[in-house]
């Protein structure tokens, strides 16, 4: 007489090489054909999870609702949704960065996606807390908590596919414990008065900078980087002093890979005009006159105002780094003056329209926000300055009338 098969699960402890003990479940699932087959999993931290884990299996076994689990790797099932996804490629290009540097190489890369657990996830982030920086100059040092976090919502995005995909029955992500979004919080933003702003400028043009331009036009546009260097000669009126900001460079660079310049709508998706005062507007018909003169190539309509020495569309990154050694070099002479990072010169220029009481209507439509509450959002401080101005204005007008001047009248 065969045997009678007990299809119970079953749990048990086990030993791994390194001398930890981790838990195993066995359990039955029944094939299409009525056959019953044995399933394991692995890898359990805690008896308490495995068992939680085998109840919650028998349950759904049961209901008829049990998912036959994946055992297909976070690296695999990564590579297939990555060339599946719809996003700019630029985003694209940052999201499989991220994941190449930080997990791909990790043993979570490796690891069944069935098998994956809130706890391995937390042990990554922990790791790069500790030293998960991988950048030249800066290997092992700890990794920034809003680099983590995007990481976490990128593997959470990657594990909720595979949820839908029915690869898995839940996305451990969301018991994970990544840093908060307090602690990811971006720095405060700083911003140059207009003396500090005035003080940079005069020392670029002094010392023959051949950016200076486009530190200027920053300044007065407010333009984002990958839009100023989109700028054409077309793009720019001199007889009304108004650019026409209608696109933004693209720059994709992965690793083994040449690097792709493209350029696309602005980030709003909107063409917007901005007017330029009559500094500007002269700064610039000046530089077009010149290279009419000596290389007329390089003033053509199609032709990018702000190229690099050779004529060639600049690297973002390298046109950074260059923002980046001329504040150093300028606060070296100028002990006062705040080094900003190239993104604040936006900062810088929304602020003091603010606080000059520039509407934040028109403000908004110059930075190419979608909407003005996200200028009120992204300047709250200017705008608290503006608030006080309003409020000693109604004082006034509330305040009562002296009596010298009721008899001056």
């Amino acid at each position: 007489m065969a045997r009678r098969v007990n299809h119970e699960g079953t749990l048990s402890p086990y030993t791994t090489p390194s001398g930890e003990i981790r838990y195993r479940i066995a359990y039955w699932i029944v094939r299409p054909d009525g056959e019953y087959v044995r399933r394991f999993r692995r890898g359990f931290e805690t008896e308490r999870f495995a068992r939680e884990t085998l109840a919650d299996l028998q349950v759904d076994i049961r209901r008829g609702t049990h998912i036959e689990e994946t055992r297909e790797t976070l690296n695999a099932y990564s590579a297939k949704y990555f060339d599946g996804l719809r996003v700019r490629p630029t985003t694209l290009a940052g999201y499989r960065k991220h994941y190449r540097v930080h997990v791909e190489s990790s043993s979570l890369g490796r690891t069944p996606l069935s098998d994956i657990s809130k706890d391995q996830l937390n042990r990554l982030y922990r790791q790069l807390e500790r030293d998960g920086r991988k950048d030249r100059g800066h290997i092992g040092e700890p990794l920034g908590p809003a680099t983590i976090r995007h990481i976490h919502v990128l593997l959470s995005q990657i594990l909720q596919h595979a949820l839908e995909d029915g690869l898995i029955r839940l996305n451990p992500a969301k018991r994970a414990s990544p840093p908060t979004k307090i602690d990811a919080a971006p720095p405060e933003m700083m911003t140059w008065s207009a003396e500090d702003a005035r003080l940079f400028l005069e020392w670029s043009e002094s010392t023959g900078d051949y950016l200076w331009l486009a530190w200027l036009t920053l300044l007065g546009t407010g333009m984002r980087r990958g839009e100023i260097l989109g700028v054409r000669w077309k793009d720019v009126d001199l007889d009304n002093n108004v650019i026409t900001i209608a696109r933004a460079m693209s720059y994709v660079k992965e690793a083994g890979k040449k690097p792709v310049i493209d350029f696309r709508q602005t980030k709003s998706g909107r063409v917007r005009n901005v007017d330029i005062d009559a500094r500007l507007a002269h700064a610039l018909r000046t530089k077009r006159d010149l290279l009419r003169a000596v290389a007329p190539d390089l003033a053509r309509g199609e032709q990018l105002i702000f190229c690099n020495r050779f004529g060639r569309p600049h690297n973002p990154t390298q046109f950074s780094r260059q923002w980046r050694e001329r504040v150093n070099k300028a606060a070296d002479a100028h002990p006062d003056l705040d080094r900003l990072h190239l993104h604040e010169l936006r900062h810088t220029h929304a602020t003091l329209l603010l606080r000059a009481g520039v509407h934040p209507k028109i403000v908004s439509e110059r930075l190419g926000h979608a909407d003005i509450q996200t200028t009120l959002n992204t300047y709250s401080h200017a705008v608290r300055t503006l608030q006080r101005g309003a409020a000693d204005l109604v004082g006034e007008l509330l305040a009562p009338v002296r009596a010298d001047a009721l008899t001056t009248s």
